[in-house]
């Protein structure tokens, strides 16, 4: 058997095996489009995908990116590439290369495709969240105006909006935490408007704003209202206002 007749045998097995058929669909609900829909015109491009995306779920994160990698001169078309430049610009982020990170996901803009993203694997999402953690507060918003920069209100489907949402919902905790209250209205405002579902976190952060302009029966009300893991730590904090 050649080196061809092997590679044809080894691809019909991969596609005929329930495990990574099994592969396929965990990461098609991650990733939707970006990951179901790249590589269309090779089944063995699509393999190499599916075995980085498995690498990356397994925290081999280095192997993930060589897997990826190796794909960068195989690409079809303008989705292939963004779709590549995403997941390589995501494995940067998850071991944290700033500069790798922002060279792939501004490549990935380039080629202006529209990707739906869930929200903790949007881009620049974990690096601003991280730096929230870290009261890196300044570089928290740059990078989740990074994000918000990837599609707008006109334009974002009913899962954009909902991210959209979540990221102005963040914005609004750091205001709060820099005590610039007006920035804080304005971002709660917006993460409203954009997905008005009720959101026991997002009523916790005006809870709290409620009860430093004073107004301690709105605030009560919507702290009566949280779910108890939240709604004990609401109380010592607007007990310490």
């Amino acid at each position: 058997m050649d080196i061809n007749e092997f590679a044809e045998l080894m691809r019909e097995y991969a596609l005929d095996n329930e495990n990574y058929k099994q592969w396929r669909e965990i990461h098609g609900k991650a990733f939707g489009d970006v990951f179901l829909a790249a590589f269309e015109e090779s089944a063995e491009a699509q393999i190499h995908l599916t075995a980085a995306l498995i690498k990356i779920s397994k925290r081999d994160f280095n192997g993930g990116l060589s897997t990826l990698l190796m794909l960068e001169s195989v690409c079809f078309n303008d989705f292939d590439c963004a779709a590549l430049s995403y997941f390589i610009g995501l494995c940067y982020e998850l071991l944290e290369n700033e500069p790798q990170m922002n060279k792939y996901y501004e490549q990935m803009q380039k080629y202006d495709i529209k990707f739906t993203f869930m929200v903790a694997f949007h881009p620049y999402y974990r690096t601003a969240k991280f730096a929230q953690r870290k009261a890196e507060n300044a570089k928290a918003l740059s990078y989740y105006n990074k994000a918000l920069e990837l599609f707008s209100e006109n334009e974002a489907d009913t899962a954009g909006l909902e991210n959209m949402g979540q990221i102005y919902y963040d914005m609004a905790t750091i205001y709060l935490s820099c005590q610039d209250y007006d920035k804080s209205w304005e971002f709660i405002e917006k993460s409203c408007k954009c997905s008005p579902a009720e959101n026991p976190q997002r009523n916790y952060i005006v809870a709290v704003l409620y009860a430093i302009e004073g107004k301690k029966d709105e605030s009560k009300k919507l702290v009566d209202g949280l779910p108890d893991y939240l709604k004990e730590h609401c109380e010592k904090l607007i007990a310490s206002i």
